[in-house]
């Protein structure tokens, strides 16, 4: 199965668009998927300034499917989806402080857990950040932040399995093939 992102037939009427070339101003076409393109009037390899790396953040394959991107883009690729959920958290909470220290911590925690043992952070971190919070707390979260449908569904399914009182370990014990993210 192709990545839904990149299959032209879950394409909207937005996925192919104009951008001006920073360095020439004349206008460069790009797909939605494309990294970069090469401006054809001066030649210059311009990234593409629509490029959304939210999925690498979950997605197994992000490396085999992003791997040849621009390195000042491979930069942000890692914690974008992440981000926005982190966000999002906050904004939720608003000045519920305890709550959101409690929160970050636990997020922190499992971060590292996942970077010590190489094994793929994004159902982990992305279900820490929720997992203190009410239902609806999480759906108004995860609606903020933008998270697509599948990633959603895997993160609900994960924090379900979780105890009631789980320590950071929890939250890479239970990832498995289909939550690897």
């Amino acid at each position: 199965m192709r990545c839904p992102g990149q299959d032209m037939r879950f394409w909207g009427k937005d996925a192919i668009f104009d951008v001006k070339c920073p360095y020439c101003g004349k206008e460069i076409e790009f797909f939605k998927d494309d990294t970069s393109q090469k401006c054809p009037s001066c030649g210059r390899r311009v990234p593409n300034p629509r490029m959304d790396f939210g999925c690498a953040a979950y997605c197994k394959y992000a490396e085999q499917c992003l791997g040849n991107l621009p390195p000042e883009l491979l930069a942000k690729r890692q914690d974008l989806l992440k981000e926005r959920l982190k966000i999002a958290v906050k904004k939720v909470l608003e000045r519920d402080f305890e709550r959101l220290e409690k929160i970050v911590r636990l997020a922190q925690k499992v971060e590292i857990l996942a970077k010590e043992r190489k094994s793929s952070p994004g159902i982990s971190i992305m279900s820490a950040y929720l997992f203190f919070l009410s239902q609806e707390e999480r759906e108004d979260a995860i609606r903020r932040a933008n998270i697509p449908d599948r990633v959603k569904m895997d993160i609900l399914k994960f924090l379900e399995k979780l105890p009631s009182s789980p320590d950071p370990e929890d939250f890479l014990k239970e990832v498995g093939n289909e939550n690897s993210a």
